[in-house]
């Protein structure tokens, strides 16, 4: 959680790239009700289960070369419209890497996650401080976190943090084991929802001092004002029933609810469990709950990319003052609250809370507001 000490962390730069496409299409499509969720047959995966695969990335799924190539496409959307600041530390967020390697290249596999902020390095021309964070699907939102705090106690000026995961018939077969796996495309914090689409893609955001911002004269496109961090423990892949864990990260996010939430983007899996964890700590901690929504039944759940991802469009319905709706929801269910639904909705205030949460209890969660 942030103090009142330090520098103040901001937002200089962002971009993604989903099964829908860069940041514009993927927010045009979220405004259309469009999904990218399309059935596909993986190896070793019995059943051709629907995901957000991105078009064109030519390499076998969980390859390090389909990694590498994903780190170049989006970094390259990215650096059409920012520059790389210097210096620049990174800062990256991802789950398994190029996990079919291990079955692929057995006795040398490339692209794990200890690779990969090495290969984002070379692509991006940076020299400077390199770090992982893999901390299951909250990877992103924790890789945020992390930067945010480097950057308030002056360890680092700059950072450019980069989210990456690509579809593998590991993480697949993996959920396909847990049941965890919706036949049809998933269906966020519905009332029939019966489990998650996976999706890949790769989120972009430059995250710098404010006094930096102002030395190196580049636009500030939101401020960072707190965030959370908990671990419930209560399962090695469930989460707490009582929601206790995002409980925590809300009340260290909010202050305690003296930062106001003008809406939620949602964690938002389409499993029966996570949405329902989900809707009874939002009820829990407000009276009168901000509109929260979830992108995943749009794009799937893009892993340890999904923090960085939809904090990139959390920033962008900042910028236009609403949410997105909820692809692929049509019926709620108590407590729903103010869930987006099939429409977008307003920002109460002009901030807006992204948060994650991941297996063996992960909770993370951080505010933007405008500048």
């Amino acid at each position: 959680m942030t103090d009142h000490n330090g520098q103040k962390p901001v937002i200089a730069g962002y971009e993604i790239l989903t099964a829908l496409g860069d940041l514009n299409a993927t927010w045009e499509g979220l405004m259309a009700g469009q999904s990218s969720l399309q059935p596909v047959m993986l190896p070793h995966v019995p059943t051709n289960y629907p995901v957000g695969r991105i078009t064109g990335l030519g390499q076998e799924y969980g390859s390090a070369r389909r990694v590498a190539e994903l780190l170049q496409r989006g970094l390259a959307h990215f650096f059409k419209r920012h520059d790389l600041p210097e210096p620049c530390d990174i800062v990256i967020a991802t789950t398994k890497g190029a996990a079919d390697e291990l079955l692929l290249h057995a006795d040398d596999p490339e692209g794990q996650p200890w690779h990969i902020a090495g290969m984002t390095a070379e692509i991006a021309g940076c020299k400077d401080m390199r770090q992982t964070v893999s901390a299951a699907c909250a990877s992103g939102t924790v890789a945020l976190i992390q930067a945010a705090r480097q950057i308030k106690t002056e360890i680092s000026e700059c950072i450019l943090i980069v989210g990456v995961d690509v579809l593998s018939s590991f993480v697949m077969t993996g959920f396909d084991v847990l049941k965890a796996l919706s036949p049809g495309p998933c269906t966020p914090f519905d009332k029939n929802r019966n489990g998650l689409s996976l999706g890949e893609g790769m989120g972009v955001v430059i995250m710098c001092s404010e006094s930096y911002a102002a030395a190196h004269q580049l636009q500030v496109q939101a401020t960072i004002e707190s965030w959370g961090i908990s671990c419930d423990a209560t399962h090695i892949t469930a989460p707490s029933r009582s929601g206790s864990g995002l409980i925590r990260v809300v009340e260290q996010a909010t202050r305690n609810k003296t930062i106001p939430v003008g809406a939620i983007n949602a964690h938002g899996t389409g499993t029966v469990y996570n949405d329902a964890m989900e809707m009874t700590a939002f009820h829990a901690c407000w009276d009168h709950q901000p509109p929260f929504h979830s992108v995943k039944g749009a794009i799937g759940h893009c892993l340890g990319a999904a923090g960085v991802i939809e904090a990139a469009i959390a920033l962008r319905s900042l910028e236009r003052g609403i949410i997105p709706p909820s692809v692929g929801y049509r019926e709620g269910e108590a407590p729903a609250g103010t869930i987006s639904g099939s429409s977008s909705q307003p920002l109460f205030f002009p901030t807006i809370l992204a948060c994650n949460s991941g297996f063996g209890g992960i909770n993370a969660g951080i505010i933007f507001a405008k500048p």
